[in-house]
């Protein structure tokens, strides 16, 4: 039984944190995502795996075209883009070189990923088109 044990030998159970909730949640959605994954290759072979690095391309590419954009689309104000520009204004120093260390490693994610799926949407279509001759 997991919990704390007092010096009376009395169990007392510790609440999980909010981290770990969010962590089990994060990877049971993932576990979700590759078993879909999965079913997609193994019933499509390679024309699947091309799928699933579009898919992976597309997301990847729209991650890194949105990484300076404010998010909520077209609907967003000019006194919402002003407060914006306001606030990196007023920005410390040292609050400025970490946004851009966190943008950096952003874009090295990107990247990372879109090279991710530029090489499975090649190579799933290539052993597609192999396998089809």
């Amino acid at each position: 039984m997991p919990g704390r044990r007092t010096n009376a030998g009395a169990c007392i159970l510790a609440a999980m944190s909010g981290r770990s909730i969010l962590n089990a949640i994060a990877l049971g959605c993932w576990l979700f995502a590759s078993v879909v994954a999965f079913m997609i290759v193994a019933y499509t072979s390679f024309f699947g795996v091309g799928v699933i690095g579009l898919m992976i391309w597309f997301v990847s590419t729209r991650v890194d075209l949105e990484q300076d954009s404010p998010v909520g689309g077209p609907a967003v104000s000019a006194s919402f883009l002003a407060h914006q520009v306001r606030v990196r204004a007023e920005m410390s120093r040292a609050e400025r070189a970490a946004l851009r260390g966190q943008r950096l490693l952003e874009a090295r994610s990107a990247r990372f990923f879109k090279y991710l799926g530029m090489a499975l949407t090649v190579g799933g279509f290539a052993g597609f088109w192999f396998f089809q001759l």
